[in-house]
């Protein structure tokens, strides 16, 4: 197995992670390495899977994209988590909805790089890990932002 694998795999075994899923924030679905889905819950009960990609891992930043579980495609746009400053991150036609608009991603830091000096807390930690990406989106999917989905 690969450094990276491991080291992906250990973060995952880690308490701080552990801590999240057995509060319920997020769940672990499916792990072949360099990608992971995960689900996360929000406020309104409904689970939001991202798909990540974390080819570097841990030294370059995941990317993640709103993920379909049941049918193993991409979210379409229309089910997206949105409002307020959950619409800004789950953003759609940000990188055509392959990446979420948050500074610890990937494809959005690289953008950005003033958002280091602006948002010092969401900039991607390695030694953090993953962990860091799913506690920023399980706030936000928490907040009062979200508009719930409609049933």
């Amino acid at each position: 197995m690969k450094p990276a694998a491991q080291l992906l795999e250990a973060h995952l075994r880690a308490g701080r992670f552990v801590a999240g899923v057995m509060r319920g924030r997020w769940q672990l679905l499916a792990l072949a390495f360099p990608v992971a889905h995960i689900a996360i819950t929000a406020r309104d009960g409904r689970q939001v899977v991202l798909k990540f990609d974390c080819s570097g891992y841990p030294d370059t930043p995941p990317t993640a994209t709103v993920w379909d579980w049941a049918r193993q495609c991409p979210l379409p746009a229309s089910l997206w988590p949105r409002g307020g400053r959950v619409s800004q991150v789950f953003n759609p036609g940000w990188k055509g909805g392959a990446a979420l608009y948050i500074p610890c991603d990937r494809q959005s830091i690289e953008s950005h790089p003033n958002w280091h000096a602006q948002y010092p807390w969401l900039i991607w930690r390695p030694s953090i890990g993953l962990t860091q990406y799913l506690e920023a989106i399980h706030e936000l999917v928490q907040s009062h932002e979200l508009i719930a989905q409609a049933a």
